[in-house]
């Protein structure tokens, strides 16, 4: 009877420690682990298309050349890793709660002619046992400025340029557009779709065969900016010599990342 006890003893503990084995080991079901499944695409939102001697702009629609960071309800980072490299990391196992995703490439400045950045942001949840596909969609924070002088503009001026000033990033500073540049400016640009409004001036030094003396005149005027778009400023003059060597400056400005670019007309006031 002594050994029949002893035996059932030794059966009962041998069971208790294989289930404490079981457990430890981690043999539940998702829905006791509490996680779930993220997948996700990254999707270049960048409108530009140019490719000039300081930028190539193409380089900022290549997602493998990104940067993706995902982080966990507990600011955890589960993935961290070029654009390239995701695919082979999906379906990413993430703990139920919340969760951030960040895509980016490039560098930010107030104003660039070397480099833009491209930034895209996802937030959301995981239930357990979810699978969810999450896009990630990454556009310029900045606007492009480009300018255009007419040919007449060398034919009645020695010098010109144009400044623009205004937006939140600027601050204080400006930026010149000179008579010879041919690269553009990248112009960081605050978020939401209105826009930033931006002052432009333009500064000419007329010949002397077209006026009594050389002389150094200013216009000035204003239009707006967005992120994503570009925008072609279009600088013309005209002039009737029968009107005492009148020279007329006009400006238009091209949102040329539009599919059918439409020229706006931008009123100039002497200052």
């Amino acid at each position: 009877m002594k050994t029949c006890k002893w035996m059932t003893a030794i059966m009962l503990c041998a069971g208790f420690s294989l289930s404490a084995c079981t457990s430890d080991d981690g043999l539940s079901s998702p829905s006791e682990t509490g996680q779930g499944q993220l997948t996700l695409n990254l999707v270049s939102g960048t409108k530009f298309t140019e490719d000039t001697r300081a930028v190539n702009e193409n380089d900022y629609k290549n997602t493998d050349k990104y940067t993706v960071v995902v982080i966990d309800a507990n600011n955890i980072e589960k993935l961290n890793c070029p654009g390239s490299e995701v695919a082979s990391k999906m379906p990413l196992t993430m703990p139920i709660g919340s969760y951030t995703i960040k895509a980016f490439y490039g560098t930010e400045t107030h104003a660039s002619r070397n480099s833009f950045y491209v930034y895209g942001e996802t937030q959301g949840s995981i239930k357990a046992e979810q699978k969810e596909s999450v896009e990630v969609n990454c556009t310029p924070t900045c606007g492009r400025i480009t300018v255009n002088f007419n040919e007449g503009m060398s034919t009645y001026f020695s010098d010109y340029k144009v400044t623009f000033k205004g937006t939140e990033a600027l601050g204080e500073t400006d930026i010149d557009w000179n008579k010879d540049d041919t690269e553009p400016w990248y112009v960081k640009l605050k978020e939401g779709t209105e826009g930033e409004e931006i002052t432009f001036t333009i500064t000419t030094t007329t010949k002397n065969e077209y006026i009594d003396k050389t002389q150094e005149a200013t216009k000035t005027g204003k239009f707006t900016l967005k992120r994503n778009y570009a925008y072609k400023m279009n600088v013309n003059v005209t002039y009737n010599p029968t009107t005492q060597g009148d020279l007329k400056i006009t400006v238009t400005i091209d949102e040329s990342t539009n599919d059918k670019p439409v020229d706006i007309e931008v009123p100039v006031d002497w200052i």
